[in-house]
């Protein structure tokens, strides 16, 4: 069944439209013919053109590009998330409520904006500086709105909580924009150092955000607890980066990406390398359009051509940050790493030095090795040409089925002695963050560009479309 509808898709391709495959028959053997595609040792770009790609200060440049890109979008988005801090201590009787409402407005949106506009095809037929300039243009209008408020002399409460959460609501969906696109791009050019470098910029971002919180109540309280009035500035400050960053990301797009002849010929064009300047590409660019239009039937078919080779890494990823979030950072952070002051109580010493910076100490730990796993570059690209789809995926399933019971144990509630249950929770956090970061840059590093070297733009860009898909996914 496998092989026939293979056949079918590749005379559907040659054929008439009459003679096109089904998209629901496609759908029904994407999993039979990830098995026998995606581990095939295929590759859509030469050996000699990767080579060339990464030697050439153009191509260095673009590279370094992407990590700033992505250094940049996920800004906001860690703006938000870090404020729960802020919402604790501002608001004490909604705490708990206000933190999960704002992890609520700031993963699902994202999800499902992102997934509606990849498989109805609408994502195809906005050009790449509309999905990235107009989201960044209202995530730096959003800022300046959030900045006014928070100096406003006698605010309203409730306004400053709605705010925040239309905020988190409106970056959302602004991310679900910009991070695809900038993953999809990448993926398109040869080198898989550009979907590497997304990576690592996503990981410096987290471990820059948790560095500054903890030099921020280092500084400003020594070994004690943050103050609220240190939160409300350190809020300030981010927010105020959020804006700076939405604005860097349309400079960089413009001023790098733009003006690369890499630009023009692999994203915007055929993904073959002519010659000649990237003015005389771009005047050809508009003969390239209907490599990336195309109805919603024309979409879903580009979607199941490349889910037959990036099916399981799509579920490798899902699985990974799934298995990631479900107990980091609230189990293991709020865990007992002092054992109780008293015999009769079965809370932690919650005056302990250690206790008040566990849980600082946790997210720190987790972006910091997350970061780490992310800028191993040589045993990632050993990875993404080594690990089969399917094998990637085995390697998520084994690292969720080993690390998530040893951080329960040694959590909620500890199975042995708090002393060293404490020692073994960072522990795990750390192999946590480093195989969460290695595993999942390996998946994005491979699935755009595993493809067969005739694979058009439209279908590769699925690939990685369907890959942030199962990011936004695990997040949620």
């Amino acid at each position: 069944a496998a092989g026939a509808a293979a056949e079918a898709a590749s005379e559907g391709d040659s054929g008439d439209e009459a003679s096109s495959p089904n998209p629901s028959m496609e759908l029904c053997v994407i999993w039979e013919l990830s098995g026998e595609e995606a581990d095939q040792d295929v590759f859509r770009f030469s050996e000699k053109a990767i080579e060339t790609f990464n030697s050439s200060s153009e191509g260095k440049g673009l590279i370094w590009s992407f990590f700033f890109f992505s250094l940049f979008y996920m800004w906001p988005y860690q703006t938000m998330v870090q404020t729960q801090n802020f919402l604790v201590t501002e608001f004490p009787e909604k705490g708990a409520e206000a933190g999960a409402t704002m992890m609520m407005v700031t993963t699902w949106p994202m999800f499902l904006t992102h997934t509606v506009l990849s498989l109805t095809g609408i994502s195809r037929r906005l050009p790449y500086a509309c999905k990235i300039v107009l989201p960044c243009c209202v995530v730096a209008v959003l800022a300046a709105v959030l900045i006014a408020i928070l100096h406003m002399p006698s605010r309203s409460p409730d306004l400053l909580l709605n705010s925040l959460y239309v905020a988190g609501f409106v970056e959302s969906l602004a991310e679900s924009f910009v991070e695809p696109a900038v993953y999809e791009m990448a993926g398109l050019l040869p080198s898989t150092l550009t979907s590497q470098k997304v990576q690592a910029g996503n990981g410096a971002c987290g471990l820059i955000v948790s560095s500054v919180q903890i030099l921020t109540r280092l500084v400003t309280s020594g070994l004690g607890p943050i103050g609220k009035d240190q939160l409300e500035m350190l809020t300030t400050i981010f927010v105020t980066l959020m804006g700076v960053t939405s604005l860097q990301i349309m400079v960089l797009y413009f001023w790098k990406v733009r003006r690369s002849n890499y630009y023009w010929t692999y994203v915007r064009g055929s993904g073959h390398s002519p010659e000649g300047r990237a003015e005389e590409i771009a005047e050809d660019a508009s003969d390239l359009q209907d490599d990336f239009g195309g109805g919603c039937i024309e979409n879903l078919r580009n979607t199941a051509k490349a889910l037959r080779y990036v099916l399981p890494s799509f579920l490798a990823v899902f699985v990974c940050f799934l298995a990631t979030l479900s107990v980091w950072p609230v189990i293991p952070g709020l865990s007992c790493a002092v054992p109780p002051s008293s015999s009769s109580s079965s809370k932690p010493d919650r005056s302990s030095a250690l206790q008040s910076w566990w849980f600082d100490l946790v997210l720190f730990t987790f972006n910091f090795s997350d970061f780490l796993g992310k800028c191993m570059q040589s045993s990632l690209q050993w990875g993404a040409r080594t690990l089969s789809p399917r094998t990637q995926l085995l390697l998520a399933l084994l690292r969720a089925v080993v690390l998530v019971p040893v951080i329960l144990a040694c959590s909620a509630p500890q199975q042995f002695d708090p002393r060293l249950a404490r020692w073994v929770n960072l522990f795990a956090v750390f192999v946590l963050g480093l195989t969460n970061g290695w595993l999942s840059t390996v998946c994005f590093m491979r699935a755009p560009k595993a493809l067969p070297p005739d694979t058009p733009n439209a279908v590769a860009e699925q690939a990685s479309s369907v890959m942030v898909i199962g990011l936004f996914l695990g997040i949620s």
